[in-house]
């Protein structure tokens, strides 16, 4: 059973609502077919969201779909909107801006219908098929930068808070220390975060963060973009492809991301890449584990942004946002199951307003 919300408020969800609107007019305009709105802004009786609750208006076929509207799509977006509509009893349907025809073709191979507001879209429920792609985008005006609190540095002070939100109430020479930011980063940052409706002072009672499953969504799906490839220190070769099972890390400062953190802490995945996040120039690390550059190579070599522990067994490992991020990013299809498993066992904590 689904619970009617209030109308969305704010730009960002109003550009999502008339988003919504203009790709089901484009999707009737090009196939003749009706998709209506049964629900808005919808929630399930485990508190699970979506943007609306749609059902396609065809002879011989009543079929439901739950949305997640997306304002663009990339790899981590796909992921992790893939991942929210897993949730759902009822079949998903993204909704989005523009769809090219490779993205089209991922979807479609993943059965994963979609709508945009060129006319692009893929159904297939029988007898009703419909895969257009190729419709060139619609030009709009120039998307605005993020904010501040989502360019790079505040995505290492956003990732800090969120890794341990009792940070929120320390000092901001120690957040900024945590975050490995200068100082004054942090000043604007929490200010951006009170605009966004992220973050709530309570005066006396100090800071606390809010809306915690909206701003992780919005850290996991920025932080590819923009923070990642600022860290990438180079793509390296081993000899052996599974290396990484007997490769140690600790005693040269360096962490387990991505694929093969997954892999040893769910025992569900088979890594096809290693991510390796490193305090220190990676030089030890190559030589002991006979690692040769390779720009096409299957582990790849970062620089560790953060600046504090992580407190959970496994101190391998990245903390389990960056594992999810990383896992997202890819928008491979394995690695979107396991990256649900890590939310559910790891992250769904997070998500507690304290």
């Amino acid at each position: 059973m689904y619970a009617v919300m209030d109308a969305p408020t704010g730009k960002r969800a109003y550009r999502e609502a008339q988003l919504l609107r203009t790709a089901l007019e484009a999707f009737h305009h090009a196939t003749g077919l009706q998709m209506v709105v049964e629900v808005e802004e919808v929630t399930d009786n485990a508190g699970r969201q979506a943007d609306a609750l749609l059902r396609l208006d065809a002879p011989g076929v009543d079929r439901q779909f739950i949305v997640k509207v997306k304002t663009r799509l990339n790899q981590a977006i796909l992921g992790m909107a893939v991942h929210q509509l897993q949730r759902f009893p009822q079949k998903g349907l993204i909704v989005t801006d523009y769809v090219n025809p490779k993205m089209a073709e991922r979807l479609k191979a993943m059965d994963m219908p979609f709508l945009d507001v060129a006319g692009n879209a893929y159904l297939n429920e029988p007898p009703v098929y419909v895969y257009i792609k190729g419709n060139k985008p619609i030009e709009k005006p120039h998307r605005k930068p993020p904010t501040r609190a989502f360019q790079p540095m505040g995505l290492k002070v956003l990732f800090a808070l969120l890794c341990h939100p009792d940070l929120v109430n320390a000092p901001y020479r120690d957040i900024a220390r945590a975050a490995n930011v200068a100082l004054g980063t942090v000043g604007w940052v929490i200010t951006d975060l009170k605009a966004l409706g992220y973050l709530v002072d309570m005066g006396k009672r100090g800071r606390r963060l809010t809306n915690k499953e909206k701003l992780i969504e919005r850290w996991v799906t920025t932080y590819p973009e923009l923070l990642r490839p600022k860290l990438v220190l180079g793509r390296y070769r081993a000899v052996d492809r599974d290396w990484w099972e007997h490769a140690v890390l600790h005693n040269v400062q360096a962490y387990w991301g991505g694929e093969v953190a997954a892999a040893k802490l769910t025992r569900y995945l088979k890594p096809e890449q290693a991510t390796i996040y490193t305090r220190v120039k990676p030089g030890q690390l190559l030589l002991t584990n006979k690692l040769k550059k390779d720009p096409d190579g299957d582990a790849e070599v970062l620089d560790a942004f953060w600046q504090f522990e992580f407190d959970w067994p496994h101190p391998e490992l990245v903390p389990p946002l960056l594992i999810y991020a990383d896992l997202l990013a890819t928008g491979d299809a394995r690695n979107l199951e396991t990256a649900r498993i890590i939310y559910e066992q790891e992250l769904a904590g997070l998500m507690r307003e304290n």
